[in-house]
């Protein structure tokens, strides 16, 4: 007996569009001020609720959180120290999985996303036809040392990108336990960029939006004309720099044949970096000591490492 295949007017319809339902808001926290306010106003009705990982905050922190967690639907994590912004993420992702939640968009608590950021993050997945490829859809931005550049043609609603940051991106919640979430040894430097290239070695796309959605800047910008030229330089702190070195070096000794014009571009974008830490910032002594001291972690470094998050 031959069986009758279903009309078309029956089958079921392919998913196009994000539904609130779906989506929360995970925040990484430390020693957060009045914006975070501001960033929790934006977004609470533009998803189905926030969750808050505060990483050790001070008592004035912790005030502005709780406020906040009486307010509105907010679920808060309080971790007893520091654990860096790939733990929390983690923690972040794992409660996200446990209220059943698809999708789960990231901020770093400064960020300060448009009222329209989830809709302009919706036309771009409604728009991208392989919708089981994509693992993360940022939004461009505003503000800070550079603008998230969209590509050359402005005709389309979105454009793939090599990598995305951490804030204002949309990750799916079931592809971070596929490929293991975010990686905790990295503490907060290129933890957003080594996640972005496991995507991709997992057949995954970034997606870029061209529209901007929120103004974000990235450490705390300085500027010094140098022979009519201006330079400009994140100048994160001491800390920050030796995140950055050792970080970068365990990135290219492990990604370099997997994406090897990328750490490429990447090794030329940091040894710029380095030149604009001796002429532009801050403690410039110390923070060439801190970035030699991370070089010489990255070299030693021997594995991959392989706490990630828990399934």
């Amino acid at each position: 007996m031959n069986s009758t295949p279903r009309p078309p007017s029956l089958a079921r319809p392919m998913k196009t569009n994000l539904d609130k339902k779906e989506i929360c808001c995970i925040i990484v926290t430390y020693n957060p001020d009045n914006l975070l306010t501001e960033l929790v106003n934006t977004i609470h009705n533009q998803v189905d609720s926030i969750i808050i990982v505060d990483n050790y905050s001070d008592e004035k922190g912790l005030e502005i959180i709780s406020e906040e967690a009486k307010r509105l639907n907010v679920h808060v994590i309080r971790n007893n120290q520091n654990l860096g912004i790939a733990k929390a993420l983690n923690q972040g992702v794992l409660l996200a999985k446990e209220l059943n939640y698809s999708w789960a968009i990231t901020f770093d608590q400064d960020s300060a996303p448009f009222n329209n950021i989830i809709a302009i993050i919706n036309e771009v997945y409604s728009s991208y036809p392989e919708k089981n490829r994509i693992g993360a859809i940022g939004v461009n931005y505003q503000g800070g040392i550079k603008r998230s550049s969209f590509g050359k043609s402005n005709s389309e609603k979105f454009c793939e990108k090599d990598y995305l940051i951490t804030s204002g991106c949309l990750i799916s919640v079931g592809t971070c336990f596929e490929i293991g979430g975010f990686r905790e040894d990295f503490f907060i430097d290129n933890v957003d960029l080594e996640y972005s290239l496991r995507l991709r070695e997992n057949g995954k796309v970034l997606l870029l939006t061209r529209e901007e959605g929120m103004q974000h800047i990235a450490g705390d910008p300085g500027f010094k004309n140098f022979f009519g030229l201006k330079l400009i330089s994140s100048n994160h702190n001491i800390i920050r720099r030796y995140y950055m070195s050792r970080n970068h070096v365990i990135l290219t000794k492990e990604y370099f044949f997997s994406f090897p014009y990328f750490i490429a571009k990447l090794n030329y974008f940091y040894l710029i970096s380095i030149i604009k830490i001796i002429l532009i910032d801050n403690d410039r002594k110390a923070k060439i000591k801190a970035s030699i001291k991370g070089i010489k972690d990255g070299i030693l470094s021997s594995f991959k490492s392989k706490k990630l998050i828990d399934k």
